[in-house]
């Protein structure tokens, strides 16, 4: 294997590292809704405010953080926001006391995850990789990993020594994404040097229709990952294997993700096309979480997460390979409507759980899901 292949590899390594590190807190606590909610007493509503404060605070930040990336490299600005998140962490492991100080120390992680998503798709459209489409997938199965983490930090650490050091784990691991980052970054020439084009290609208009279909579908992810392991215990299935399955959930995400990845450069299809296809597959399984059964809340899960997480691999592909040289601006403004629709999803979907039930919770997400796959396949001739 080449030196150039080794390096192509720990390239990636170290961003897909990034982006786990400072996305793990958003699904750390969608994951850990029964235990911190049960020992700081808040309801299923409230707790939607620690869920939505984080991704708020990430849609504040996209536009701005994108564009601060164009201008002061990725390698500086992965580095700062990985630190930042490592001690927002530690304050909810050690200080946090409160529901609010909770939220605020979130919105501190999700502000700065904005500006690493945006400075991680920069560092892949600089480094030049011979497959960008299998990078990127790469780099987008670090959401369902963080997420699988999380599921798995329920019976590993929330049930054993505590929910605390859940966020303390989160903590050490973005301190040592950081390590990789400067470590592996620095060593690219390619990847160092600081693209002073900000302009995206795309046109304002098919940014933010893009951003309205990441809104869309976005809000169903949200809700999957905010209430599959709550909606899982409410059906029958004990806290422990509800949050297993939450991690078997998302392991199916990560899997069909970097199946796409192979094919994705090579691919004749329309990415956008692609993705609106596979999110109806996904809006099924949202549809059967709503029945109230042990065994069907199962393999639901499974089918809501195969098909209803594997489009932003094809999404973040078709942006980022038409708006190559301002990558970091262009998802900026795309991933602003993912922020705001993954902020309003637990906020909404909390209401609709202590007002009517999961069912008919599961089946409003499954129609938007619906909504944004029809979008999607519209738009997809722009990208």
């Amino acid at each position: 294997m080449s030196s150039g292949s080794d390096g192509h590899h720990l390239t990636i390594g170290a961003l897909v590292g990034a982006t786990i590190a400072t996305v793990f807190p958003g699904f750390l606590t969608g994951a850990l809704a029964v235990q911190v909610g049960d020992d700081l007493g808040v309801t299923e509503s409230t707790y939607g405010w620690g869920l939505g404060g984080f991704f708020l605070a990430a849609t504040a930040g996209s536009i701005v953080l994108g564009r601060l990336a164009q201008r002061i490299g990725p390698r500086r600005q992965i580095t700062i926001v990985l630190v930042v998140s490592a001690v927002s962490q530690l304050f909810i492991a050690l200080v946090a006391e409160s529901f609010l100080s909770l939220v605020g120390a979130l919105a501190v992680c999700g502000f700065v995850n904005a500006g690493n998503q945006t400075a991680v798709n920069l560092a892949l459209a600089q480094a030049r990789l011979p497959r960008l489409g299998l990078s990127i997938a790469l780099k987008q199965s670090g959401m369902p990993t963080a997420s699988m983490l999380s599921g798995l930090a329920v019976p590993a650490i929330a049930l054993t020594v505590g929910w605390r050091w859940a966020y303390a784990g989160g903590a050490v691991l973005a301190l040592l994404a950081m390590v990789a980052v400067r470590s592996v970054i620095a060593s690219s020439p390619a990847a160092a040097g600081v693209q002073r084009s900000t302009e995206p290609v795309s046109t304002r208009r098919s940014l933010i229709l893009a951003g309205v279909v990441g809104g869309l579908l976005a809000f169903s992810a949200g809700a999957l990952n905010a209430w599959v392991v709550a909606s899982g215990v409410d059906a029958g299935l004990s806290p422990g294997f509800a949050g297993l399955m939450l991690s078997v959930g998302a392991a199916s995400g990560i899997t069909l993700r970097l199946a796409a990845g192979v094919r994705l450069d090579t691919m004749t299809a329309r990415p956008l096309l692609v993705a609106g296809v596979t999110v109806l597959f996904g809006a099924v399984g949202m549809v059967l979480l709503g029945m109230r059964n042990e065994g069907v809340h199962i393999a639901a899960t499974v089918l809501a997460f195969a098909g209803g997480w594997i489009w932003p691999v094809f999404t973040n592909f078709g942006i980022v390979r038409t708006n190559e040289a301002a990558a970091g601006a262009a998802t900026g403004i795309t991933q602003m409507g993912v922020y705001l629709g993954v902020f309003s999803a637990p906020l909404i979907t909390g209401v609709l759980i202590e007002s009517v039930g999961y069912g008919w919770m599961w089946s409003l997400v499954a129609l938007t899901s619906a909504a944004g796959a029809a979008l999607c396949i519209r738009i997809s001739p722009d990208f």
